[in-house]
């Protein structure tokens, strides 16, 4: 374990963080109190933990930025890069110390090679909260709640694997462990020069985090909306289906449903929409309006059945991506010289939720199949085989009814001795 410490202070950490953590948590406290001889400091102490998340969310933001305040200086402005920076360390951190086979010279390539792409989204964001590149205290609580719930999680996820040296305890969190997304399988939109974009996602949600299983992609199931549909059709559960377009924007939409073929909107207001890159942007459900997800020719979401806010059609090119709708919060889900348009470079849809949530949406779809199945075949059995007996009928079927209608026709008779059919002409 003192390795695994030593790794994340000396490689993935910025340097003076442990300084900047104490001073944050007040634990020079317990220090002083302690020389002292006085009892509060093993509770100064826990007090100064707790803060790192058993308290909620607001507290341990609050450690992030004074850590990055004595990182910078004690300035009341700070950059964006300071703090998301160290919250994309405290993440990799988090891991080392319950990884007893970490690999140190693996994981400072890996945390070089994935920093920019992961922070970038995020940076662009919060950055669009403050003023001439700085953020102020009150402006980075708010993007945290809006834009990345999941954030302050990278702090007290870290404490909690430094504490007790391990990713599961029987004891109550009051926060949900911050987990990067596990993929199941090969991603064409998160296996290149996106994987780092992962991060930013994982922060957007708790739900995001753990197991990710892949319902439906471009590559492995075809470019079609039937495949589409027959991918993810009776799967029940949290999902997120992404999109990078042909300009390398990346966009999508989360659900926690179950999908259906429906003329009418569905979803509950769990729903969002957000823009992964170049910025992280997430829109919430504000209330007016509860048109969350139709799927029925093509899939849209938001805004109204003539025009949805983001909507991908049966041919599934000439997708529209809309900044305003009732149901959604108002926002760009892809740069301003998009034009509100776009063509699918790649589509994928994955289960999240971990994989409790995974299994039973994966039953559901079975049984959704299992019933279509069984009512197509029940469609193809003939009941009443009456008609078709009649039908089959050679002596007075209406099969040959034609033969006796012709019968009597004295321009039209039946010609027995050549077969076929014989006309009368006047002469």
């Amino acid at each position: 374990m003192r390795r695994r410490i030593e790794l994340a202070e000396d490689k993935i950490l910025p340097q003076g963080f442990g300084s900047c953590l104490r001073a944050a948590m007040s634990v020079d406290l317990f220090v002083e109190c302690a020389n002292e001889g006085q009892e509060m400091a093993l509770e100064r102490f826990l007090e100064g933990v707790a803060d790192c998340g058993q308290r909620g969310h607001k507290e341990a933001l609050r450690v992030i930025w004074d850590c990055c305040s004595y990182l910078g200086g004690f300035e009341d402005e700070l950059k964006p890069e300071l703090l998301v920076d160290l919250c994309f360390r405290l993440a990799f951190a988090a891991d080392v110390t319950v990884s007893p086979e970490a690999d140190a010279n693996a994981i400072v390539a890996k945390l070089e090679s994935e920093h920019d792409g992961a922070c970038i989204p995020l940076e662009n964001s919060l950055r669009q909260f403050g003023q001439k590149g700085l953020v102020q205290k009150e402006q980075f609580f708010q993007w945290a709640e809006l834009m990345a719930p999941q954030f302050s999680s990278t702090l007290s996820t870290f404490i909690h694997n430094l504490l007790f040296h391990t990713k599961y305890t029987q004891h109550h969190l009051n926060f949900v462990p911050f987990q990067y997304p596990n993929l199941d399988q090969i991603s064409s939109i998160f296996g290149g020069v996106h994987c780092s974009n992962l991060f930013a996602l994982a922060a957007t949600s708790p739900l995001m985090g753990g197991k990710w299983h892949n319902l439906y992609s471009f590559e492995y199931h075809g470019n079609s909306m039937n495949r589409l549909q027959h991918s993810i059709l009776g799967y029940c559960g949290p999902t997120v289906m992404v999109i990078e377009t042909d300009q390398g924007h990346i966009l999508g939409a989360f659900l926690n449903t179950t999908w259906k073929k429906s003329k009418d909107f569905y979803g509950d207001s769990n729903a969002f929409l957000f823009q992964l890159y170049p910025t992280l942007n997430l829109f919430n459900p504000v209330g007016n309006q509860t048109n969350f997800v139709c799927l029925e020719d093509g899939l849209g979401f938001g805004g109204t059945k003539d025009l949805p806010r983001l909507y991908i059609p049966a041919s599934m090119e000439g997708c529209n991506a809309g900044v305003l709708d009732k149901t959604f919060q108002e926002g760009e889900l892809l740069p301003p010289e998009s034009l509100e348009k776009f063509n699918i470079k790649s589509l994928e849809v994955w289960g999240v939720g971990g994989e409790a949530m995974i299994q039973k949406g994966l039953k559901a779809r079975e049984s959704h199949r299992a019933l279509t199945d069984s009512t197509l075949y029940q469609a193809r059995v003939i009941k009443d085989k009456s008609s078709f007996v009649k039908d089959i009928n050679l002596l007075d079927g209406s099969l040959y009814k034609h033969l006796e209608d012709a019968r009597g026709r004295a321009e039209f008779r039946v010609d027995e001795k050549h077969g076929g059919y014989a006309l009368d002409r006047d002469q």
